[in-house]
């Protein structure tokens, strides 16, 4: 009895694996997850050359399909001589789901200090695993060598100090015109240095003047002029102006604040609206 049982038993199991390998053999297997499906992503960045002032560096990125979930993408620096932060940000670009496309911005900062050109090398990057394994793996992510060329402000900045107690301004005229015109006066207070910025490349081409208020002093006093545009080097202008004797000086009446007021003429500024050429008269 128990030899029939087992043999039973026996016949079942093999019925059944022949059954099994059977349904196998008429049945497709599952299809392995194909990436050919996914999106691809092009880049399309802008001019390579920016100043370092206000410059944008952009790259378009466009995928040819629609996702249902975002994706971002970033760059990360791999070579020149800026530092993150302090000459440069990076905004990241997210495509939006059901989007195809997003803009990835570089803004580069001005430092004032005169310098040669630098560089910056970027590569883009998708920041998160998850976002690397939505693309097509033919997708190829671009780096690029952008030239940031030094800021030259276009404003003139005008320190004038001196020595000794007594008190000095400074005023700036337009000689652009005929009469000439009272143009600016902030280097008119009890500072010293007083300073002026009332100059700029914008402002009409010609001839400008600074002149220096001596208030009837009558003495003698050395000075210092430092002339300053943001991205270029320094100039400084000494000398000695003698209030003993202002008939050597040409005096422009300045009556912008209600009076008549004695300003000589110290310094002329030629603005040909690219530059500013400073020399003493």
């Amino acid at each position: 009895m128990k030899k029939y049982i087992k043999f039973k038993l026996f016949v079942a199991v093999a019925f059944l694996a022949l059954t099994t390998v059977s349904c196998d053999e008429n049945n497709d297997p599952d299809p392995i997850i194909s990436t050919e499906d996914y999106p691809m992503a092009t880049f399309q960045a802008s001019a390579t050359t920016v100043n370092e002032k206000d410059g944008i560096f952009t790259v378009k990125i466009t995928t040819d399909k629609m996702l249902t979930r975002g994706i971002t993408f970033s760059a990360e620096q791999i070579g020149g001589n800026l530092v993150l932060h302090d000459d440069y940000d990076i905004i990241d670009a997210t495509i939006a789901p059901f989007t195809k496309e997003a803009t990835l911005t570089v803004k580069f900062y001005d430092d004032v200090l005169p310098e040669a050109a630098k560089t910056l090398k970027l590569q883009i990057t998708t920041p998160s695993l998850a976002n690397k394994y939505l693309l097509n793996p033919n997708t190829v992510l671009p780096s690029y060598s952008i030239t940031v060329n030094n800021y030259v402000g276009n404003v003139l900045n005008i320190s004038f100090a001196w020595a000794g107690k007594n008190d000095y301004d400074i005023v700036t005229w337009n000689a652009t015109k005929t009469p000439i015109v009272g143009w600016g006066d902030k280097g008119a207070t009890t500072a010293n240095p007083e300073k002026d910025s009332s100059i700029h490349l914008a402002d009409p081409v010609g001839t400008y003047y600074v002149n220096v208020m001596e208030w009837d002093y009558g003495v003698k006093f050395n000075y210092t002029f430092t002339l300053v545009v943001a991205g270029l080097e320094s100039q400084v202008i000494t000398g000695t102006f003698d209030g003993t004797n202002v008939s050597q000086y040409t005096n422009d009446k300045w009556t912008k604040w209600g009076g008549s007021y004695d300003s000589f003429r110290v310094l002329k500024v030629v603005n040909d609206g690219t530059k500013f050429v400073v020399t003493k008269l």
